[in-house]
């Protein structure tokens, strides 16, 4: 006997989860981020859409860079990779401290496809 223990389950419907505070999108032809530029607020959260037809990223990681200048964080911010995207594919990234990120595409850093992300 289960002495009047009751199981529950939590559903939780899809319009109850978080959206992106903004979306960027990926483009080939030029490949480049659209837009470019987006400004923020901390804790606020970010969507790459590769809504293009070839692979596209998106890192601050110096150490995946061919220049580690082409990529910058804040003081104190972790780099984020979101990997090589498929078409179709996303990656969202919350952002927590304050400052300017520079970002890049991997397979087109040597396209100028940069990013800036400035959060308040």
């Amino acid at each position: 006997m289960l002495g009047g223990l009751v199981a529950t389950a939590l559903v939780v419907p899809a319009t109850a989860l978080a959206a992106p505070d903004v979306v960027v999108k990926m483009t080939d032809k030029p490949p480049m981020y659209m837009p470019m530029k987006v400004a923020i607020k901390a804790g606020q959260t970010v969507e790459w859409v590769n809504n293009a037809q070839t692979l596209h990223g998106v890192t601050t990681d110096p150490d995946s860079a061919q220049k580690p200048g082409d990529v910058s964080s804040p003081p104190g911010a972790k780099p984020f990779d979101s990997g090589f995207m498929k078409p179709g594919m996303t990656f969202d990234y919350k952002f927590t401290v304050p400052g300017t990120y520079k970002y890049l595409c991997l397979p087109h850093e040597k396209d100028g496809m940069v990013g800036y992300i400035t959060v308040k």
